[in-house]
């Protein structure tokens, strides 16, 4: 029996979750920036800012520093194998994605593969399970968290006690392209507490799930968004709401562009093109299913012009074509070399863009 035989062996006798996770498909170099992303608005990051860097794909591992303890050179990794095991060459520690997970982000013990199923699972594959039942039924029913309304309320109300540095930070905004109709359509406010800029999150009924803040300007230290709220966030895509609600009307919206970060949405919105952000640049099952509950049926793919937004549009394109959705790709202007919807904008060519479909035809984006 081989090192990693003998690992898995004991790993099973250890978690009842093996067989689970034995059955799933996950990118451990996607899961790690997830987790990176959710480790950083915990309060130990300030003992740990490296946690979940440094990413080195070794061939059998994704390494990145340790999440358990203060390092600077990578020396925790995953498997690229399932079960997914997880060891750190340093502080010794041995577990499985779902265990790391409860440790990394202070969550109770059978919580992990809760946060895993309902928020980093990217495919499942090999056996069939089923994730809902398992959920619903081998454990409590776990029902996702919404933030009070008063959150937001009282970080809006910040502005009392700071005037200046509101104006500060809502005139950053402003400088990035937005007139104050956008900025209030889409909530967007200044939290002087923690002298961030606000982007409501909410869900396609227009419940608030999260807010993401993001550090005032440029100059400052540390890490340049921070989330307050639930992490789990498949099924968010922000703007949705706002489309969902026109979706039994005459106004309805059948086409949107599909952008990365809420500052892209927000720029085609200044545009007048109907527009959601993912988040980011992979595209989950949840969030299909909530554009097809919206009444969305044609998407113009537009993530970010880069390596990566390359990679997330041609496995988007895949999957929302499998879904049904008339797909289409914004091509960019090879001159001038802009990275995304917000440089478009304040370039004036954010609405003179071409499309062009890509149904069935992933070969065009190589």
């Amino acid at each position: 029996m081989g090192e990693k035989e003998v690992i898995n062996l004991s790993l099973k006798q250890e978690n009842p979750n093996i067989e689970i996770l034995e059955s799933l498909y996950i990118d451990p170099e996607e899961l790690t920036d997830e987790l990176r992303f959710s480790y950083q608005h915990l309060s130990k990051v300030l003992s740990n800012p490296k946690a979940f860097t440094g990413l080195n794909d070794t061939g059998e591992w994704v390494m990145s520093c340790c999440p358990l303890h203060a390092e600077t050179r990578a020396s925790f990794g995953i498997s690229k194998e399932p079960p997914y095991h997880c060891n750190c060459f340093f502080c010794g520690y041995l577990g499985t994605i779902d265990t790391l997970i409860e440790n990394a982000l202070d969550l109770d013990e059978g919580e992990g593969i809760k946060v895993l199923l309902t928020t980093y699972i990217f495919e499942e594959q090999r056996r069939t399970f089923d994730m809902v039942d398992f959920i619903d039924n081998r454990r409590n029913k776990y029902v996702i968290p919404n933030l009070e309304e008063s959150v937001l309320t009282s970080m809006k109300n910040s502005r009392a006690s700071n005037e200046l540095l509101y104006q500060t930070g809502m005139n950053y905004m402003r400088s990035r392209g937005f007139n104050d109709r956008t900025l209030e359509t889409y909530e967007i406010c200044v939290d002087t507490a923690t002298e961030t800029i606000v982007f409501p999150q909410r869900t396609r009924s227009g419940k608030l799930r999260f807010v993401q803040k993001r550090k005032i300007g440029n100059s400052y230290h540390g890490t340049k968004f921070i989330n307050e709220g639930s992490a789990i966030k498949k099924d968010i895509i922000f703007g949705l709401h706002f489309i969902n609600k026109l979706r039994t009307t005459k106004d309805r919206i059948r086409r949107v562009r599909m952008v990365e970060s809420p500052i892209d949405c927000m720029s085609n919105y200044q545009v007048h093109i109907p527009a959601i952000s993912i988040n980011g640049r992979i595209l989950f099952g949840n969030q299909i299913r909530e554009l097809q509950l919206a009444g969305i049926e044609e998407i113009d793919l537009m993530l970010d012009n880069d390596k990566a937004g390359e990679k997330g549009m041609k496995d988007a394109a895949i999957l929302l074509d499998r879904a049904g959705f008339i797909v289409n790709r914004v091509r960019y202007p090879s001159f001038p070399a802009l990275k995304d919807s917000n440089e478009l904008l304040n370039a004036c060519l954010l609405d003179r863009l071409e499309t062009y479909n890509v149904n069935l035809i992933g070969s065009m984006f190589n």
